[in-house]
């Protein structure tokens, strides 16, 4: 009996870490498609959004480029996905992370996973591994 290899829908929005993602992918033996429409989606057995950068620009090219809604209803129908870092934070309603400037209002993400995502408490800085927002 011959196995069907899972195609892996690699998300590429046109930044993260894409590069590194598509070659772990392909050294596990999975064919990639790569996801440059927001039209293929639908059509995803998995989709892996990788993720580097800023909350409030991967969310802005999102929406630019039609990408919201289609993730949205592959998410809703508990769809398989993968988001790595920043792939995994645009799943929440809202981040911290990065403002427009002159606002403290959180900045939306996808609203599939309930909460927000915020910055680690000032106290305890010493404590949690550096993630960038600190500026060091």
């Amino acid at each position: 009996m011959t196995m069907t290899k899972l195609k892996v829908s690699l998300l590429d929005y046109g930044a993260g870490n894409v590069r590194s993602v598509r070659n772990a992918i392909l050294a596990n033996g999975y064919e990639i498609e790569d996801i440059t429409d927001p039209s293929q989606i639908d059509d995803a057995e998995v989709i892996v959004f990788p993720g580097v950068g800023a909350f409030a620009s991967a969310m802005k090219v999102l929406d630019e480029q039609g990408y919201v809604e289609p993730l949205k209803q592959y998410l809703a129908q508990n769809r398989p996905y993968l988001g790595i870092c920043l792939g995994m934070q645009t799943l929440f309603e809202s981040s911290e992370e990065s403002h427009e400037e002159g606002s403290s209002d959180p900045l939306p993400g996808l609203g599939v996973v309930p909460g927000k995502v915020v910055k680690f408490d000032e106290e305890m800085v010493g404590a949690v591994p550096h993630i960038g927002w600190n500026g060091r």
